[in-house]
């Protein structure tokens, strides 16, 4: 096999520094078991260049870790996938009383038959975060003061009716899978899955002893205040399950592969489907805060599925199986089954003003790399 034309491919992040589209980025391709192409350019932080080693925020890309946290917990007798949130969380059987005015008491009434499932492929009916009414990030309040405010949302939509992106969602599945294990978050991520896996620049929480490693996100929300999105110390202290992970592209595409046929594997099979195969039953819906929206959503419990979703941001010649995510802070992963192909490319500037996708840089790079696979 040859990886030239998989480093080829990955010139078109070059050109993206080059340009000054972004300050610095990273990129990794998974082929047939193994790592066969990276490139790193650009500065992660002002003089500071990016290196293997650095570790970018991946912002949502954190939430298909949760799932897989929450999954193991399921193969490890824990945990029923299809079991109600209410049961083991009993805060969750009305919504707060902040959000009186917001709640639908049809709605409401329903709230009891929200599953853990419903959670990870984001069809829970819950909206997907908190608003600026209910709390405010400058005030720093802590994770569980946030995700016990997230367990009081009152539901949008009825149960497994709409696909329905939520951040709240994946805080209220981390806490449940807490709940059932009886140890914290971050030593679930790392003890159940990273370590199994053989992972180690994946993080949560940083520490001290990486902050030299880390690239600096531009653009973020909250700019130059202690609670700068993804920068500040606050930030990186929270360890949010619905975006707060640091890594690699090779920690993340490492990840992604152990997804796909043939590599080597710490989940069953049956969790392997779940996470990469449309659990939604093709509701209608998407990613609000984006405005994008689909006539058919496709979702696994954890990872987005592409499907037949069209100007999607993994192009046009991957496959409707590939499944993927992508992060606010500028971050993207997917994996095609279909070729045992993976990529993970990450940059460090938020997508509020949408760099990757307009033009479809992120697009024309995938096809890129689906090309060169097809070359070998």
């Amino acid at each position: 096999m040859s990886v030239q034309p998989f480093q080829d491919a990955l010139g078109a992040v070059s050109d993206w520094v080059t340009d000054e589209v972004v300050a610095g980025a990273a990129a990794a391709v998974w082929h047939r078991g193994e790592i066969v192409a990276t490139l790193e350019v650009g500065e992660a932080r002002p003089g500071v260049p990016v290196t293997p080693a650095t570790l970018f925020a991946l912002a949502s890309v954190s939430k298909p870790v949760t799932a897989a946290v929450v999954l193991r917990q399921v193969e490890l007798g824990a945990l029923d996938l299809n079991g109600f949130v209410v049961d083991i969380l009993p805060g969750f059987a009305a919504a707060g009383s902040a959000f009186a005015d917001e709640a639908y008491p049809q709605l409401e009434a329903l709230r009891n038959d929200v599953t853990v499932h419903q959670l990870l492929c984001h069809t829970s009916g819950l909206p997907e975060n908190l608003s600026a009414k209910h709390v405010r990030m400058r005030d720093q309040p802590s994770l569980a003061e946030l995700t016990d405010l997230m367990c009081l949302l009152p539901l949008q939509s009825m149960p497994g009716e709409r696909l329905r992106y939520s951040n709240a969602g994946y805080g209220i599945a981390a806490r449940i899978a807490e709940t059932v294990s009886g140890a914290s978050f971050p030593d679930l991520v790392n003890d159940t899955v990273l370590a199994p896996l053989g992972i180690s620049d994946l993080v949560l929480r940083p520490g001290p002893e990486v902050e030299e490693r880390r690239a600096e996100t531009s653009d973020s929300p909250s700019l130059d205040t202690p609670a700068k999105n993804y920068d500040s110390a606050y930030w990186r202290a929270l360890g949010i399950p619905w975006g707060g992970m640091y890594g690699t592209t090779r920690g993340a595409v490492t990840f992604a592969a152990a997804f796909l046929p043939g590599s080597h594997r710490l989940f069953t099979a049956e969790t392997v489907a779940a996470m990469t195969t449309d659990q939604t039953g093709g509701v209608p819906g998407g990613v609000e805060s984006f405005g994008t929206i689909w006539r058919v959503g496709r979702w696994g419990a954890g990872w987005e599925v592409k499907g037949e979703k069209s100007n999607h941001w993994t192009g046009t010649l991957t496959s409707p199986r590939t499944f993927c995510h992508w992060g606010q802070s500028g971050t993207l992963v997917w994996a095609d089954p279909d070729r045992d192909l993976a990529l993970a490319v990450f940059a460090n500037r938020i997508v509020r003003q949408p760099w990757p996708m307009r033009p479809p840089r992120w697009a024309a790079l995938s096809d890129a790399v689906v090309e060169a696979t097809d070359e070998n």
